[in-house]
């Protein structure tokens, strides 16, 4: 039982009672693969990072279309009844007509000194901005469900810590109680072990609502709630990223998807500039049209016209030095979130790798002390047996061992929770 609880990725969480669900579909054993990939397909905020990513799209169409003519119809249908009067010399006389008018109009922009490449650039830029978000969401969704998956072993495996203790505090009140039956042990052996059992059992309280509190978080980080009871199994370790800090800096600039995102912001927000300074440059268009045009009973007659038209705005009440001012703001603001980007990936990145090397010097170090727990309530048991030892040594052997076990466990999440965050910090997925 012992050894089962040293390796926290060989426990095997077998969730019942009011904390055990599952979904309608009959899910027997909920592994790390299945529990990242409901994560993928209900957490509301991958959905919301694919509509942004849908919504940029949208827009880079929209910028797209200033490369391609508008096309119009209109039609119109004027009644007209009233005395006219065309000049003095001429008598005044009641007329009714109807007035029909219909056409088409068409314009294609020739060129425009930069305004829709520099949207289309701007466009362009915030697609790659919302996809590298999406990226990003989904590296956070993977990364929060696998610490809390591993939560849950852990949880699992402190609750497992307390009912051993809970057994082996029955254990010694009845041995207590047998020797003070025959006189070999005093009363207060008796007492000391029921209240080593009451708190034994209060710590066995504790750890199954905690346990309970770690698969609500599970469910929580998947964004999906199953119905049914399920066991939650271990699984192996994720694979260890063997990289100096310097390197696993350089890894985080290249790849981490929030850099990349705010990168093509700023990128995004100077194109903008660019476009918002081309409006004080003229717009040369081509222009044509075809109408109907007719009196009720007449026909309708065509008319068709054609040319080239030259737009430069000479005065808008500096609206146009206003947005330029504004643009370049924007972009002043993009970079400056980029660089503050830039400062928490490196700490998060210096912090988890860190995090990293404490948690495996500790890992190996609670390995040993678990080993020396053993032992030390081994002996504590056989000397209280053989009538040479106390009943407060073995209740100390116990919870220090106790203690062992639980530092043990708490040093294994935490070296595979380091590793899931370096491996987010660094911008790395793990399948």
């Amino acid at each position: 039982m012992t050894r089962k609880l040293v390796s926290l990725f060989t426990l095997v969480a077998v969730l019942t009672g009011t904390c055990a669900r599952a979904d309608a579909e009959g899910l027997d054993t909920l592994t790390i693969a299945h529990a990242v990939q409901l994560a993928l397909d209900h957490h509301p905020s991958l959905r919301s990072a694919e509509a942004n990513t849908r919504g940029a799209v949208a827009g880079h169409k929209g910028a797209m279309a200033g490369y391609l003519p508008s096309i119009g119809f209109s039609a119109s249908v004027t009644h007209t009844e009233g005395v006219f009067v065309f000049n003095p010399s001429v008598p005044s006389r009641n007329q009714i007509y109807s007035n029909y008018t219909g056409g088409f109009q068409a314009q294609q922009i020739l060129f425009d000194f930069g305004k829709t490449i520099n949207r289309v650039s701007a466009n362009t830029d915030l697609v790659d901005a919302a996809t590298s978000d999406y990226v990003s969401a989904r590296e956070l969704v993977q990364a929060n469900v696998q610490i809390a998956y591993y939560g849950l072993l852990a949880a699992r495996g402190v609750a497992d810590v307390n009912d051993e203790a809970v057994h082996q505090a029955q254990k010694h009140l009845l041995q207590a109680k047998a020797f003070y039956t025959v006189g070999r042990r005093p009363q207060f052996d008796v007492t000391k072990a029921e209240v080593d059992l009451a708190n034994a059992r209060v710590n066995q309280i504790r750890a199954a609502n905690q346990m309970q509190v770690a698969q609500v978080q599970l469910e929580n980080a998947m964004g999906f709630r199953p119905t049914g009871p399920y066991t939650v199994s271990g699984s192996a370790p994720i694979p260890l990223i063997a990289v100096t800090m310097d390197s696993a800096r350089a890894l985080a600039l290249k790849q981490r998807p929030e850099l990349q995102a705010a990168r093509s912001r700023v990128d995004a927000a100077i194109s903008q500039a660019h476009a918002a300074w081309s409006q004080h440059l003229p717009t040369l268009s081509a222009v044509g049209t075809w109408n109907w045009n007719g009196f009720d009973p007449s026909p309708l007659y065509p008319r068709w016209s054609a040319g080239i038209q030259l737009t430069l705005p000479i005065f808008q009440g500096f609206s146009l030095d206003a947005q330029v001012e504004q643009a370049n703001a924007v972009a002043d603001a993009a970079q400056a979130t980029f660089d503050t980007q830039v400062q928490s990936v490196m700490l998060e990145v210096e912090q988890a790798y860190l995090g990293l090397k404490e948690a495996d010097e500790r890992k190996v170090a609670t390995a040993k002390l678990v080993e020396q727990a053993d032992e030390n309530f081994t002996l504590a048991s056989r000397q209280y047996a053989a009538g040479v030892g106390t009943a407060i040594e073995v209740a100390d052997a116990q919870l220090s061992r106790s203690n062992a076990q639980i530092t043990n466990i708490q040093a294994q999440y935490d070296y595979i929770t380091s590793l899931v965050r370096l491996r987010r910090a660094l911008g790395t997925e793990v399948e």
